[in-house]
């Protein structure tokens, strides 16, 4: 059985998620909690992050590796140009949503409200994310923005591992209330509208949903 250890509201958890079902692969997800992972779990990832991954071959982590694996093994519905300079592409707008925008709407603003405030019910420091957005925001978005088409998807004519990343990030930052203004980033404002309303995206969310409604303190 295929089986990925990690938590559904984790961006990275939920790219390997999206992955496993546009690709159709049947696969088990057991829980593991960023902030409550068991000490056995260090022989799953050495560096006890989320996800991680097993299947009858191999035993491995990090979501770009899981990711690609999965493209090699489970080449249908590929995710990946098969152009070496659109594949390049793609695979540094994964690299930068997974670098670049968890540094901005992660801890500092999806972990503080949703997780903290809504799930733990403990007081946070608005003030303080407000500043952070303000600074940040603007040039992540405005970078965003250069790199999205004005139709379609990011990288050639069909969705990507790039969207999936991109959006992974994006559906937890409106989760934690941010949005893209779409009078100063009109791009990047419809680009995001336009992937919610995709399958793979919808699945993924509805799951979110259960899980939040189950967690969050009204």
């Amino acid at each position: 059985m295929t089986t990925v250890y990690g938590a559904v509201l984790s961006p990275f958890v939920r790219k390997v998620l999206t992955v496993l079902e546009i690709k159709k692969i049947p696969y088990e997800l057991k829980n593991v909690a960023p902030g409550a992972i068991p000490e056995s779990y260090q022989k799953l990832h050495p560096l006890k992050k989320i996800p991680a991954f097993e299947d009858d071959l191999l035993t491995i982590c990090d979501s770009t590796i899981i990711c690609d694996y999965l493209e090699n093994r489970y080449p249908a519905h590929h995710l990946y140009p098969a152009d070496m300079v659109l594949r390049a592409k793609v695979l540094w707008l994964e690299e930068y949503a997974d670098s670049e925008i968890i540094r901005v709407l992660g801890r500092p603003v999806f972990y503080k409200r949703v997780v903290i405030k809504g799930m733990m019910g403990k007081d946070i420091d608005e003030a303080e994310i407000t500043a952070h957005l303000e600074k940040e925001l603007p040039p992540l978005f405005s970078y965003l923005e250069s790199q999205t088409p004005a139709s379609g998807f990011l990288i050639g004519d069909r969705l990507s591992i790039a969207d999936i990343s991109v959006v992974s990030h994006f559906i937890n930052a409106r989760y934690s209330g941010v949005e893209v203004d779409a009078q100063h980033w009109p791009k990047l404002a419809a680009y995001i509208e336009r992937m919610l309303m995709e399958d793979a995206f919808k699945v993924r969310m509805a799951h979110d949903e259960r899980v939040l409604n189950k967690l969050l303190r009204k």
